[in-house]
């Protein structure tokens, strides 16, 4: 392309690949081969909306001393992507010394298509066509963070596009703990100056768009990492003209469904409403669920609960319990009478509901269910 023609890309970012999951046990294997499987998928978007070249915009992997064995297979589908791939370490990845991107073996196999940007400032990809990387060289973030490097720059030459590249929070988003934030009112200033044309962002795992331009994007993650994330999944495909606005289009990538959802129980429908969301899952094999319980049930009513989620936790790949669940059991004399107790389970039952509290309430659920096997 020559210079002053517009440029079409693939914006991606966080593909923390190496991350494993303790609670997807036997299903690790598979969530593995999905994030493998997302990078042929972004390499056929490429090819299919006639992209120039992909960018991932950090966390790559999820450790810098990744072992070769799964950074290899990763390397040979970067190696195999039909254009070019712009990878810019980010806080999971950084440029260590001792990291794989400083690796012998990391070049070697990487292939002439794959390009680190390993250095803060600009970065030719063609005459017309400019990248403004930040890249990250330990856990903490760089001190010349994207906001910082694109306020101090001079606007590209007429007919030059230029894409700001980084990764991490912006203060508009980040939380209190989020040490160092861009600032998204300095990339905001930066766009609105054409000192940069796009800001392409990695850090957040869901795609957003950072205030009104149109110019600031989060991609997110190509396959959902928690299920708190509201919208991953997706790869941007950007194209940008001089002088023209922005033209963002998000694409599904993912295959995983990551899910949480909070439920207010008090009756016998409520119950039926949180395995009615469960079973509406159409790929369960590829699904992390995460019910947050709240309110009170009878002491029927919470057994049946407990057993409908036990008999569908074969059927996804994780149905998470919840810290943020406070669901409590209310014992009543009609749960006891509709389980026909006897004898000394019978009073201990008695015993345990008159007493109350959560652990009395925990050894009387625990009771009925040894009575009932």
């Amino acid at each position: 392309m020559a210079e002053g023609e517009s440029v079409r890309f693939v914006h991606s970012a966080d593909w923390q690949l190496g991350m494993t999951r303790h609670w997807l046990g036997e299903h690790q294997g598979a969530y593995d081969r999905a994030r493998i499987g997302a990078i042929r998928r972004i390499g056929r978007l490429a090819a299919e909306q006639d992209c120039e070249f992909i960018l991932v915009c950090g966390d790559v992997f999820e450790y810098a001393q990744v072992k070769p064995r799964t950074a290899e297979p990763v390397l040979e589908q970067l190696s195999a992507l039909p254009v070019p791939v712009y990878l810019l370490p980010g806080n999971h990845d950084p440029l260590a010394e001792s990291g794989i991107y400083r690796s012998s073996w990391f070049r070697a196999q990487a292939g002439e298509k794959v390009h680190v940007l390993d250095r803060p400032g600009l970065f030719e990809v063609r005459p017309g066509l400019e990248l403004l990387a930040a890249p990250w060289f330990t856990k903490q973030a760089p001190a010349e963070q994207i906001d910082r490097l694109a306020a101090r720059l001079d606007p590209p030459t007429p007919g030059t596009v230029r894409i700001a590249v980084g990764h991490g929070g912006v203060d508009s988003l980040a939380s209190a703990l989020t040490a160092d934030p861009i600032s998204a009112s300095v990339l905001d200033t930066a766009v609105a100056e054409r000192r940069v044309d796009y800001v392409a962002l990695g850090d957040r795992h869901s795609k957003f768009s950072v205030g009104s331009s149109g110019r600031i994007w989060y991609s997110g993650s190509p396959e959902p990492t928690a299920t708190r994330d509201p919208d991953p999944g997706h790869a941007l495909v950007v194209e940008l003209e001089p002088g023209s606005a922005a033209v963002v289009t998000p694409h599904q990538v993912g295959t995983w469904t990551f899910k949480e959802q909070h439920f207010e129980l008090t009756e016998a429908a409520d119950v039926d409403t949180v395995l009615g969301w469960l079973d509406a899952f159409p790929e369960k094999a590829d699904t992390v669920a995460k019910p947050i319980l709240s309110g009170a049930l009878g002491l029927a009513e919470s057994e049946r609960l407990r057993a409908g989620l036990e008999s569908r936790r074969h059927r996804f790949a994780a149905i998470l319990e919840s810290g943020r669940s406070t669901l409590r059991t209310r014992p009543e004399d009609t749960d006891l009478d509709d389980l026909a107790l006897t004898g000394f389970v019978a009073e201990a039952a008695t015993a345990l509901r008159d007493q109350g509290g959560e652990n009395a309430n925990e050894a009387l659920r625990l009771l009925i269910r040894l009575a009932g096997n």
